[in-house]
């Protein structure tokens, strides 16, 4: 083992053991090697500075009047210079101070400075190389995401283990996740947590988050090591009463040294920046060297697998961060209209003349919404739908379609649910 992954694993040791136990046989062998990168940085001061692949001149960096006529309200290093792995540092510091903003019974002390990620499959695949060995348990519900198996199940060869999360009449109900940690039996178990939940935009209350909570403490305290990865992609589109702070910040609260939560959050969904690539991870712990080795093996496996994210869209959201109220303004008028979007949604798939076609998910939150189709099979409807209707949705297994209300105007949305149930009474008959 290299001696600086050795010197980490020590340091992790002596103060929080804990976690040096939930680390995978890569996590364990990482560290952040002190090659080009760190001594660029070193030399920053120096008069001539030949460590790190730019090419520069006199006035500054190189670069094309082309590209840079893109970039309006940045400047040529912000666009052009390499971003460190973990990200630009101003840019780390203002989504540390949103995140503290939004969550109030969130502190700065149990947390570390998020790092950035190339948006959230990047970090939820960090986090595999982290933490996840071949068979390891990853705990997720039967309504996911499907890229969370393929960077789990295939890429990290992990047991994935689901359990539903709705009742027979469509009712969000913490019981099968509860009855999961209270009878789990291995001694480390990869939690996925997900709300607004895709693919049904569900998000709990608070009743509904203090019961899950409650429950990873039970299991913790059972002697099992619990990495709870709050999936926080479609972060703040409540439209509900609903626990409107991250549930990582209440697995925070508990103090409980066998669990470690870590935020996946981004600008992906947030500030409607898909493209931007821009995601964030957080590691939920109030040991100083806890967070500092944890850091020190992620930039070592950002800098082997990417090597850094893309500086002109980290310098982007860096200078709408920076915008204040006015930037804010625009984001919350994008959310109203899907809060719009989402009300219409409710009403026409409550709407008593389709009960007999399909089943609604309870849903409150997110771009989404998804139905149990009665008498038809779910892939049969989709492509139905698609050559006849020419309406596109999403077949999620045998029963259930997933519909993203968050891409239909809300006058059309009448007719794409008007034209669903007579599809579904097309191929019932």
């Amino acid at each position: 083992m290299n001696p600086l992954a050795l010197q980490l694993n020590e340091q992790l040791s002596e103060e929080n053991p804990v976690v040096l136990d939930m680390l995978s046989d890569l996590g364990t062998n990482m560290y952040y090697p002190k090659g080009i990168l760190t001594q660029s940085a070193e030399a920053k001061t120096t008069k001539y500075n030949a460590t790190i692949g730019m090419a520069t001149t006199a006035e500054g960096k190189m670069y094309t009047e082309t590209l840079y006529g893109m970039f309006d309200h940045l400047t040529t290093d912000e666009v052009f210079a390499y971003a460190p792995p973990q990200g630009l540092a101003e840019l780390r510091e203002l989504w540390q101070q949103k995140m503290l903003k939004e969550n109030p019974d969130l502190t700065k002390e149990a947390m570390s400075l998020p790092i950035v990620t190339n948006a959230l499959t990047h970090g939820l695949s960090l986090i595999g190389d982290l933490f996840v060995n071949p068979g390891d348990t990853v705990l997720l519900p039967q309504h996911n995401w499907g890229n969370y198996n393929l960077v789990y199940g295939i890429r990290h060869q992990a047991t994935m283990q689901t359990y539903p999360i709705f009742d027979a009449q469509g009712h969000f109900t913490t019981e099968h996740l509860v009855k999961a940690l209270d009878d789990f039996e291995a001694d480390k178990v990869i939690m996925l947590l997900n709300y607004p939940n895709n693919p049904t935009g569900y998000t709990p209350t608070t009743e509904e988050v203090e019961t899950i909570v409650q429950a990873i403490d039970r299991l913790a305290k059972r002697g099992v090591n619990v990495v709870a990865v709050v999936d926080d992609a479609y972060y703040g589109l409540f439209y509900e009463d609903v626990y409107t702070q991250s549930i990582f910040t209440a697995l925070t609260q508990l103090n409980n040294e066998r669990v470690l939560p870590i935020r996946l959050d981004g600008a992906t969904k947030e500030f409607f920046a898909w493209g931007f690539r821009v995601g964030f991870l957080t590691f939920g712990t109030s040991n100083d060297t806890t967070k500092n080795v944890l850091e020190a093996k992620m930039k070592g496996l950002i800098r082997s697998n990417n090597s850094s994210g893309a500086t002109p869209s980290q310098a982007a959201v860096q200078h709408a961060l920076k915008q204040g109220a006015s930037f804010n303004d625009e984001v919350q008028h994008n959310i109203q209209i899907l809060q719009s979007r989402y009300e219409v949604t409710k009403e026409l798939v409550y709407n008593e003349d389709y009960q007999s076609l399909w089943q609604p998910y309870d849903f409150n939150s997110g771009y989404f919404m998804a139905l149990k189709v009665k008498g038809v099979n779910a892939e049969e409807l989709r492509v139905h739908l698609i050559e006849k209707h020419s309406i596109g949705i999403v077949a999620l297994n045998d029963t259930d379609i997933r519909i993203a209300f968050s891409c239909i105007e809300k006058e059309d949305l009448p007719h794409v649910f008007k034209s669903i149930a007579t599809a579904i009474q097309t191929l019932q008959s």
